[in-house]
């Protein structure tokens, strides 16, 4: 299941996404941003030499550098605060991220830093102040670096997959934390990130329910600045060809054309259920699948490969291979980006 990376890079967790100079634009004029995550060549055994041509590919591929963070990453906001410094020097616009529950699995429990494990016995839970003033704190010293984006929560829907209830109290906790950030820098924009592929799921075994649920996004309206979702269809298609043409544009179902709208993360991996050709041959469907849902921002889930066994094949879902070595899919992306 997904999902978003979790790379050990100047000793903390971090996801980026790189820089283009123009968005890509549909054959109907309707146009997105892009990006990608440069996940350096060599991970976990990179050299600052590596770090540098990261950023140099990511410009080649996007707008918008995208840093996720684990919570339990002990020192996340110092190499935030690195990363936002490098990603404004390349000409990258920063969308920084914390992830409160885990990489792995259902992606259904919290990933606390020891910090507050030693204090709280299992299970965690956002309705105990020794567990939520923690994430609130950090959150807040994110919010220090004045961030133009800040997402409070990645893949935050499998929370409620488990417990609807703790769901709740964590959309409570937000919309109590969204002013807060607001008074530290007004200019950023607040959101939390939803995993798309499951209200596919969603709307394909409870087809009289697509009101109900749009509520899992409604639960932390009206405090979000922008919809946040992320996708990789590969798990629940066959091929490519057979992704329906309505497959993203079903969102706006949820999400009115008057909300910005991102894809924080999108990809396709070329291990296991994915090859080289399918990941091109889904980048070159994009513009087709996207020209109903017209998003801001459409970011690749990364550059490079990397070895996070979390992953599973999706750690596969890299432009180019840990060695270096660029796939079809690379040059596909840049083309979208540059048109």
């Amino acid at each position: 299941m997904k999902y978003c990376a979790f790379l050990p890079v100047f000793g903390a967790a971090v996801l980026t996404a790189g820089s283009s100079t123009c968005a890509a634009k549909t054959s109907d004029n309707a146009s997105f941003e892009t990006g990608v995550a440069p996940t350096p060549k060599n991970f976990p055994h990179h050299r600052p030499e590596d770090m540098e041509e990261m950023f140099q590919q990511a410009r080649e591929l996007g707008k918008f550098a995208i840093f996720i963070y684990q919570w339990s990453q002990p020192d996340l906001v110092d190499v935030a605060r690195q990363m936002i410094e490098r990603s404004k020097k390349s000409g990258l616009t920063p969308v920084v991220a914390i992830s409160p529950t885990v990489l792995g699995g259902a992606r259904n429990e919290y990933d606390a830093p020891a910090s507050v494990r030693e204090k709280v016995k299992e299970p965690l839970s956002f309705q105990n102040d020794k567990v939520h003033l923690p994430y609130i704190e950090t959150v807040l010293e994110l919010a220090k670096l004045k961030p133009p984006y800040l997402c409070l929560a990645t893949e935050i829907n499998f929370l409620a997959f488990k417990d609807i209830k703790e769901y709740l109290t964590f959309g409570h906790v937000y919309k109590k934390l969204y002013p807060e950030i607001k008074k530290i820098s007004p200019g950023t924009k607040v959101f939390v990130s939803f995993q798309w592929d499951f209200f596919q799921v969603m709307a394909r075994d409870e087809p009289d329910r697509i009101k109900e649920h749009g509520k899992l996004i409604e639960v932390f309206r009206p405090e979000l600045d922008l919809v946040a979702f992320t996708s990789y269809p590969a798990d629940h298609v066959s091929s490519v060809d057979d992704i329906l043409a309505n497959y993203y544009s079903d969102l706006r179902q949820h999400v009115p054309k008057s909300e910005e709208v991102m894809f924080m993360e999108i990809g396709w991996p070329t291990t296991g259920k994915g090859s080289n050709e399918s990941q091109r041959a889904f980048i070159e469907r994009l513009p087709e699948l996207m020209k109903d849902v017209r998003p801001e921002l459409v970011a690749w889930s990364l550059l490079h490969d990397v070895k996070v066994e979390a992953l599973g094949e999706l750690a596969s879902t890299g432009l180019i291979a840990a060695d270096a070595t660029k796939k079809p899919g690379y040059e596909a992306f840049k083309k979208l980006a540059r048109e």
